[in-house]
């Protein structure tokens, strides 16, 4: 049997097992990659290899970042504050849709997530909503907001980089393009989650939601203040890493945030320890090797081809449809990095070939790619609201769907429009 092939039977049987819910998902997680090492598909120093990314990395920091914003009774008051004009449950989920969006527009999903996380608890928690019903929304409007600029997530660059390389220089992509299409996606879904999400979201009481609930006599002293400091500090000097080369990566500087909260005593040791999301790090490691192999063994390429011979002959809004539809549903367990690199260049060859304007078809691809929102494994953002929320697997199905109907539909629409030679 050929790599590929192996690599297609493990990564079913992982969707199977996921989607079963009879084994415990750390456990499936950690079988993956076993499997791909034991029938030689990756070897064993690329198991453990992701646990030092950047991603685990800025995963970390940003929840020492968390773990001081409630400690010092800042979550809760600033949850209060942002959240003050949203009376009901509506208005709060579209506020946390947005806010996150907007933000994942500058930085990583990730780092929005990690960021705001204790803060909409602080919010669930002085409104006494069940944290479920505001992470899903937290975690889906980071993972949009990211098509708003081509920082949102490297899946922007990757499409940046084949429109403009593909077009000889002819087409440029410029910081907001994507925002085209990801401004009214991002809208039209925090209305939609505003309006619907009660039927879709589950309603699971959390034990976490006591971490961050207000605590009464609690002063909001100078290191409240240093923590708000530090944090305004640290999202600023990340999103300003794209126009300052001299400042290091996000992860770095989301260490040293850290670190400064460890050095002013705003947290103890044992406690910055204690903050880590150790089931988000773990989920996010042993995954990470599954859609590398994908790639590598050529299976995702197998996926691809089958595309193109399915819409050889169709118009160019078939083709945008299904090549949205595959991508999608790729990114829901691999890498959406790794599922845009693979069928942004597809996107551009097929619609050149069909009269179409290729942009229209490279962003429809990056924007699937972003709509990691039916599983948690989709993208590390829908990981780290599990523990909190009290999340299980099967909880961003019912949702996660409706959504990415949503995002579907937004997209076939407003991309003729943005681009008009996308028709023949």
């Amino acid at each position: 049997m050929s790599p590929a092939s192996i690599t297609l039977l493990i990564f079913a049987c992982a969707v199977v097992l996921f989607v079963a819910d009879v084994l415990p998902m750390g456990l499936v997680v950690f079988s993956v990659p076993l499997a791909l090492c034991f029938s030689g598909v990756i070897t064993p120093q690329e198991i453990f290899a992701p646990m030092v990314g950047p991603s685990i990395i800025l995963v970390v920091a940003m929840c020492v970042v968390g773990a001081a914003l409630f400690k010092t009774g800042m979550a809760a008051k600033l949850g209060e504050t942002l959240f003050r004009y949203c009376p009901g449950e509506r208005s709060l989920v579209f506020a946390v849709v947005m806010f996150g969006g907007i933000l994942s527009g500058f930085v990583s999903n990730t780092g929005t997530v990690a960021v705001l996380l204790p803060i909409v608890m602080g919010a669930a928690a002085v409104k006494g909503i069940s944290p479920s019903r505001l992470l899903i929304p937290l975690a889906y409007g980071a993972t949009l907001g990211g098509n708003l600029s081509v920082i949102g997530s490297p899946g922007n660059l990757v499409a940046k980089e084949t429109i403009e390389r593909f077009s000889d220089g002819t087409m440029s992509v410029a910081f907001f393009e994507y925002a085209k299409a990801g401004l009214p996606l991002l809208l039209v879904c925090a209305l939609f989650l505003a309006f619907f999400g009660s039927r879709l979201v589950p309603d699971r009481p959390s034990e976490a939601a006591a971490r961050y609930a207000p605590k009464e006599g609690v002063r909001l002293g100078w290191k409240g203040w240093l923590t708000v400091a530090v944090l305004v500090t640290t999202v600023v000097c990340m999103v300003a890493t794209d126009f300052c080369p001299w400042l290091p990566p996000m992860h770095l500087i989301a260490c040293v945030g850290a670190a400064l909260l460890v050095l002013f005593r705003v947290l103890t040791q044992k406690e910055a320890f204690a903050s880590f999301d150790l089931q988000a790090v773990f989920l996010l490691s042993f995954m990470t090797p599954l859609g590398n192999a994908l790639v590598k063994t050529g299976a995702a390429d197998q996926i691809a081809q089958l595309v193109v011979k399915a819409t050889g002959g169709s118009g160019a809004l078939v083709l945008t449809a299904v090549l949205w539809l595959v991508t999608w549903a790729l990114t829901q367990v691999m890498s959406n990095t790794a599922a845009c690199a693979l069928f942004c260049p597809i996107g551009w060859s097929v619609a050149t070939a069909l009269g179409a304007d290729p942009r229209a078809v490279v962003i429809s691809v990056l924007i699937a790619s972003s709509v990691g929102v039916c599983t948690p494994l989709a993208i590390p953002a829908n990981m780290l609201i599990l523990e909190p929320g009290n999340l299980r697997f099967r909880d961003f199905f019912r949702s996660g769907l409706a959504v990415s109907a949503v995002a579907f539909a937004v997209s076939m629409l407003v991309l003729p429009l943005a681009y008009p030679f996308y028709l023949k």
